[in-house]
């Protein structure tokens, strides 16, 4: 059985701005990373590269935007598309996991924490990604 990542990287890819979230070096702590505001793909997928390399990254993990019912829309095939980008760029493993209610979730996080609107909006999308990486350890938990 191959160990489980320590240090794994968080995409919450969206068609402006792109959140981001981590680990720290021993997989303990879980913390949002500036957001990429960009739109062309291939530069997210560059940016993301060389932020792999940067903090030695183990595992990348992408938010998937499914459906209610669990199926594939328009924005799900992008992302999967763009998954897919990753795997081809990047040497480590790439994985999805559903980001359904992510950013409602980091909304709720950040307003409890006291941040005003425009606070939030900025922080959204990376604290987005932190809510996917808590939900990919914990896949990584029920698989041991």
């Amino acid at each position: 059985m191959t160990p489980a990542p320590r240090r794994i990287l968080a995409v919450d890819f969206g068609d402006a701005r792109t959140g981001l979230a981590a680990t720290d070096w021993t997989g303990t702590i879980v913390v949002p990373l500036d957001r990429i505001d960009e739109r062309d793909p291939a530069r997210v997928t560059a940016a993301i590269a060389a932020l792999v390399a940067e903090r030695e990254t183990e595992a990348v993990v992408v938010g998937m935007p499914l459906s209610l019912d669990g199926q594939d829309g328009p924005r799900a095939q992008r992302t999967r598309a763009f998954a897919a980008q990753l795997r081809a760029a990047l040497s480590v493993p790439v994985e999805t996991v559903d980001e359904s209610h992510s950013t409602d979730e980091a909304h709720e996080r950040l307003k409890q924490g006291g941040l005003k609107a425009s606070q939030r909006k900025r922080l959204a999308d990376s604290v987005a990604a932190l809510v996917i990486l808590e939900r990919y350890r914990d896949v990584l938990r029920r698989r041991r």
